[in-house]
């Protein structure tokens, strides 16, 4: 039988600190939930990339924004 689990990004399980931003990460059943924060001019080829190692970002994506502008290339 499922189980329902109840989580808040208030209290979240990971928090991961970059130049100008960070993620709060949820670990839930089935898939991880991440909160975003970027600061004005955050770029992922320059603030994420360096830390990634890769050419381009290799996790799958679904989200929504909340607030403010983004553009994505």
């Amino acid at each position: 039988m499922a189980t329902v689990e109840k989580k808040s990004m208030d209290t979240p399980d990971e928090t991961r600190k970059f130049e100008k931003g960070h993620v709060q990460i949820v670990n839930i059943p089935g898939g991880t939930v991440g909160r975003y924060t970027f600061e004005p001019g955050w770029k992922w080829s320059e603030h994420v990339k360096p830390i990634a190692g890769t050419e381009l970002c290799q996790a799958p994506h679904e989200g929504y924004q909340i607030t403010g502008r983004m553009h994505v290339v």
